[in-house]
Formats: C-alpha cells, sequence, structure tokens
C-alpha cells in the first residue's frame, strides 16, 4: 500500500512540474510580448488549425497533362479508352476500400481486376487487424482523374493515373484525424499504376512490383497459363495478360 501511494505521489509530483514549468514559460513569454502579443499568438495558432482544416476540406487539383500523354496511347493501343481506365481505377479504389472496411479479401480473391493487388492488399489488412485499427470511407465521391505519365519497358506498358476524391475518413488510430477532423469530408488524390503485358516474352513477372499470388494461400505464382499452386494445389484459372490491371495505388496527401 505504501508504495502504491508513494507511486501516486512521485506521478502527481510530476505532473504538477509539468504545470509549473509550463506556467513560468507562459509568463516569461506573455512579460516579452506583452498581452496584446499573447493575444496574437493564440490567433495565429487559432488561424493555423483553421488552415489545416481548410486544406482537409479543399478539393484537391488533379495532376496530370492527358491531351498531350493520350495521343501516345491510342497510336499503341488503339481501342484506348481513358473514361474505361478512370472508371476500372474508380471500382479498384472502392474494392480496396471497402477490403479495409471490413479488415477482410474475400471479396477480392478472385477479382482479376486486382490480380497484382492482392498480396499488397491482404498485407495491409492483416496489419489493421492485428494492430485493431479501424478505418471507415463513407460517402465516397470521385472528382476527376487525368493520365499523369505513359512508359513502354519490358513487354509492358504501364499508365499512371491521378484521381482526386473525397470520403468521410474515420481512422480510429489517427490523433489528427480526431484532433482537428472530426466530421469533416477528406479531400485527396491517389496515383494508382496500370500495366498491359504485350510481350510475356519480356515482361519479368517474377518482379515484386508485378507478383502475383494465389488467392487461396497467398504464394507467389510462377507462370500465367491454367494449372495449380505449388503450395496449396489449389486451381488457378489462365491470366489473360492483355488487359490493363492496377499494380499500385498511394495517397498523395497521406499527412494533413
Amino acid at each position: 500500500m505504501g508504495f502504491v501511494l508513494g507511486f501516486l505521489g512521485a506521478c502527481l509530483g510530476i505532473v504538477a512540474g509539468i504545470g509549473i514549468i509550463a506556467f513560468v514559460i507562459y509568463a516569461k513569454v506573455r512579460s516579452v510580448v506583452g498581452p496584446v502579443g499573447m493575444k496574437e499568438i493564440k490567433e495565429a495558432a487559432k488561424n493555423m488549425k483553421d488552415l489545416k482544416r481548410e486544406e482537409y476540406t479543399r478539393e484537391k487539383n488533379v495532376g496530370g497533362i492527358t491531351k498531350l500523354i493520350e495521343s501516345s496511347i491510342i497510336r499503341d493501343f488503339g481501342d484506348f479508352n481513358k473514361d474505361f481506365l478512370y472508371s476500372k481505377a474508380e471500382k479498384n479504389l472502392m474494392s480496396i476500400f471497402n477490403a479495409i472496411e471490413d479488415k477482410s479479401v474475400e471479396k477480392i480473391k478472385n477479382d482479376n481486376d486486382l490480380i497484382y493487388m492482392y498480396s499488397t492488399i491482404r498485407d495491409k489488412v492483416q496489419d489493421i487487424k492485428n494492430n485493431n485499427i479501424t478505418i471507415k470511407y463513407d460517402n465516397v465521391q470521385f472528382h476527376r482523374h487525368a493520365i499523369k505519365d505513359y512508359s513502354k519497358t519490358d513487354g509492358k506498358a504501364t499508365i499512371t493515373l491521378s484521381s482526386t476524391v473525397g470520403y468521410n475518413y474515420i481512422n480510429d488510430s489517427d490523433k489528427n484525424v480526431k484532433k482537428y477532423y472530426s466530421g469533416l469530408k477528406r479531400e485527396t488524390r491517389y496515383t494508382t499504376k496500370f500495366v498491359y503485358v504485350y510481350d510475356e516474352t519480356k515482361f519479368k513477372y517474377n518482379q515484386k512490383a508485378y507478383m502475383i499470388s494465389c488467392p487461396n494461400c497467398g504464394a507467389p505464382l510462377n507462370k500465367f497459363g491454367a494449372g495449380n499452386c505449388e503450395y496449396c494445389g489449389t486451381y488457378i484459372k489462365p491470366i489473360n495478360l492483355k488487359n490493363w490491371y492496377m499494380v499500385s495505388y498511394d495517397e498523395d496527401y497521406k499527412n494533413f
């Protein structure tokens, strides 16, 4: 009992000490800048908080040069339709948001559009579960899209998209969301990459960035044709590479 009382007394002493130090600092600053200066400091701090909230809710500018790049893509892929790719980006991001919300990858296991993303999403969901985090994306609204970059190398063509989106964001592990932005709609932007394999003989499918995993056990697959997983025996349907597949996504405004 004596130890507990002593420990509590020590804690109270530390708290009191911190309070005294804070008061001394406040008094010292006030003596230097005066009452008017202190008012200005408080007003500046309030304005900074307001600016953070304004930036959080400001619809972001889409980053891209669609008109300049689109002609090059059409030259290589005559049937290319940017609106179709934009809709695919929205669909894929919504599937990822739902998987994170549900803390489950069951609904995307057999989603062909996410064959390159499955292992990444699975690892992110597992990390969220391990840390007992709850994340929500409510009232999702996509605003605009633009093509940011285009390249052809190693048997694959890569298109980088920029997409602006808004949603009511909840993350119970993010103190900033709770402190500054609770109840506000978050406006942000995502950069996504899509790959089209036009020459399988040159495509380095074993690169980590383009790894395809077994939807059952998560083991890496070493071939694109039909067959069974070497680790769990699950039958894998042949993969049609002649399509645009998302290989990465990243939020541009992670820290508001």
